[in-house]
């Protein structure tokens, strides 16, 4: 093996983001900015008054609007862990500064809890029932000092504003438990409606007796949403998976309403018209759908694509506003028409983007969820349009000159045609020889054969004039304008490749496996194995530092390792001072700083080649799963849920 890894003259970065500003006072110029893709998955939405808004998402931010939703910001986190959901909303009618949020974790065995905001989202503390998954929470109308909360083990009520909690239904009840809705009667704080995945329950005396209030609905029904009348309180709306119903007494009698369609029956929210109280909406999995008669007959304002999580109503015109799973939608007229409003709403889970070769202002993001899966930024990031995606489904994006490059769901890979703006499917070909035989077992001829196999792939590089396809039937290798993929390196990789390197400079490919790591200098035609460190664990990827020192930098499961040349041979050394010796993302490495994002969390940036690391503060950006840098200017990260964001160093920081 060459060794070109001998010279390390890097110059050291100033620190990278604002995230770094209480340890250096140079950093003014740098920070994360978030370039999206607008939109995402909108959990809760609750209206503060004075057209202030606030959103909740997936895991635990709070995004506040004060315009009735035309602008959005990032407020805070209620609680630390990033996949806390916040399923509701509650602004203190006292004091609309005051938030409180309902949180179940989608780890079932951290639970959730209740938070507190004092100051509208942008600070958060617990609140009571930390461990409890609370699915719904209730503040009542004529003692607001009243809060209830439902979780998954029961129904729990906070006499002092949520500084402490009681349990009011009975310890381990079999069916008064799994609450996804609770409502209060305005009139009376000791009338509690409970709404559980099963059926509805009802308490008069404040939990120290329970109903179950279930006639005339459909047995196993999940109540989901349970709203009081506010005109006639004794009139009890119910969202529930087998339909919309309607309670003239309290809930001693359901009637099940008619209207919308089976499919769409997944209600899981119904609002009241804040104008016109006969007027009510629905929001289901297939839409929202409007009754101007109190439920008698309903119509769906939208289209049947929409998945509706949660309605709010907000501003002095009342607009109604909706949270989707592809972010917030806004009406001023009623329902009969909707825009998007998620200006500052960048909460995407970005299922994997690419940063163009020859552009680094152009990107192309795969978008989980929603209605549009690719998404195309020629901008940076400032703007984002639909881009003509494979029919298959994209689970990895890569750019090569001017092409895009995608691993396909289900197997295989495309090309992005510039000229005809078209996919074009790369055929992954096997060869075989093809034996004829004739009468008693003769043979008579020989002849070829092609296969055409689509296998999983992982990685796809470009180097000397070729791609190269990692996948998990082996390497695979073809023309970098060419359709036609043919297997190389059989006998050397049979078993699924987990990374594919290069190294630019000098032509190098490397190749990762569970437990190998193999080199070939001549385009795949002969390979080298390369001896990894002990205990290292399972293999994850490999990086060459294509600079002025080309290092070779691995990671693995426990720990990321670099390998050094020296004049008394080959070693390895594991990256430590700051670093966890931990499974982690694959490192980005410019002449100026390397960073890697662990992937329990955590990211990481050295300004000397390695040899020590410091922690990024990068809450603000949940959990990081891609760091992709191109060149000295430019950084870009992937978060778990909250989109991409971009830092601009050096002289590109002011710009």
């Amino acid at each position: 093996m060459k060794t070109t890894c001998l010279k390390k003259t890097r110059v050291r970065a100033v620190a990278i983001a604002w995230l770094l500003c209480s340890f250096a006072m140079n950093c003014r110029a740098q920070k994360w900015e978030r370039i999206g893709p607008e939109g995402g998955d909108a959990i809760s939405l609750s209206a503060a008054g004075k057209g202030e808004i606030f959103l909740g998402t997936a895991d635990g931010h709070i995004f506040g609007s004060q315009d009735s939703g035309e602008h959005w910001e990032l407020r805070g986190r209620a609680g630390k862990r990033l996949d806390g959901v916040v399923q509701k909303i509650v602004v203190d009618i006292r004091e609309n500064t005051r938030l409180y949020a309902a949180v179940w974790t989608q780890d079932p065995a951290a639970g959730g809890g209740v938070y507190r905001s004092e100051n509208g989202g942008k600070t958060w503390e617990g609140a009571g029932l930390q461990g409890e998954a609370v699915r719904a929470l209730a503040q009542s109308a004529s003692n607001p000092e009243i809060f209830v909360a439902g979780t998954k083990t029961g129904v729990f009520l906070s006499s002092d504003a949520g500084t402490s909690w009681m349990r009011i239904s009975p310890i381990g009840d079999e069916e008064l438990k799994n609450l996804d809705s609770i409502a209060i009667d305005p009139r009376d704080a000791n009338v509690i409606y409970a709404g559980t995945y099963h059926l509805p329950w009802k308490t008069m005396d404040g939990g120290k007796n329970w109903k179950a209030i279930a006639a005339g609905m459909i047995d196993d029904s999940d109540v989901m949403s349970v709203v009081v009348d506010r005109s006639q309180p004794e009139r009890i709306f119910a969202s529930a998976c087998s339909g919309i119903y309607r309670s003239e007494n309290g809930g001693a009698q359901w009637t099940k309403l008619q209207g919308i369609p089976y499919v769409s029956r997944r209600t899981q929210e119904i609002a009241q018209d804040p104008a016109n109280a006969a007027v009510w909406y629905a929001g289901t999995t297939e839409g929202l759908w409007r009754s101007d008669d109190a439920g008698e007959s309903w119509a769906r304002v939208t289209g049947r694509d929409i998945v509706v999580n949660a309605i709010a109503f907000s501003g002095k015109e009342q607009q109604l506003l909706l949270g989707t799973e592809d972010g917030v939608l806004m009406s001023s007229d009623g329902g009969k028409s909707f825009a998007a409003r998620n200006t500052g709403f960048t909460h995407q889970v970005v299922r994997t983007f690419a940063v163009s070769d020859t552009n680094v202002q152009r990107l192309l993001a795969a978008i989980e969820g929603g209605n549009k899966e690719l998404l195309e930024s020629a901008d940076e990031g400032k703007s984002w349009r639909a881009f003509g995606a494979p029919a298959a489904g994209v689970m990895a994006l890569f750019s090569f000159g001017d092409d895009w490059f995608a691993a396909l769901r289900g197997g295989g890979a495309s090309q992005f045609d510039a000229k005809t703006g078209q996919w074009k499917e790369l055929r992954f070909v096997i060869k075989e020889t093809i034996r004829m035989r004739g009468q008693k077992g003769a043979t008579l001829a020989k002849r070829m054969r092609e296969r055409v196999v689509r296998p999983e792939v992982s990685v796809i590089r470009a180097t000397g004039g070729k791609i190269f396809i990692a996948t998990n039937e082996g390497l695979w290798t073809g023309g970098a304008h060419g359709g036609v993929m043919q297997r190389i390196a059989e006998k050397e990789f049979s078993e699924k490749i987990a990374d594919l390197a290069t190294n630019h400079v000098d032509g190098e490919l490397f190749v990762v496996t569970q437990n190998r790591l193999a080199r070939s200098t001549n385009a795949g035609k002969t390979w080298e194995l390369i001896s990894t460190p002990q205990n290292a664990g399972e293999l994850l990827w490999a990086r060459v530092e294509n600079h002025e020192s080309n290092a070779l930098i691995m990671g693995a499961r426990n720990g990321v390792f670099e390998y050094e040349f020296g004049a008394g041979g080959k070693e390895w050394k594991l990256l430590q001072s700051g670093l966890p010796a931990a499974a982690s993302w694959p490192v980005a490495m410019s002449d100026q700083f390397w960073m890697i994002a662990m992937r329990t969390g955590g990211v990481y940036q050295s300004r000397d080649d390695g040899r020590s690391w410091e922690w990024l503060e990068a809450e603000r950006a949940g959990l990081v799963l891609d760091v992709v840098s191109i060149g000295n200017s430019r950084v870009w990260i992937r978060a778990q849920t909250d989109g991409l964001f971009l830092m601009k160093t050096g002289s590109q920081a002011a710009n």
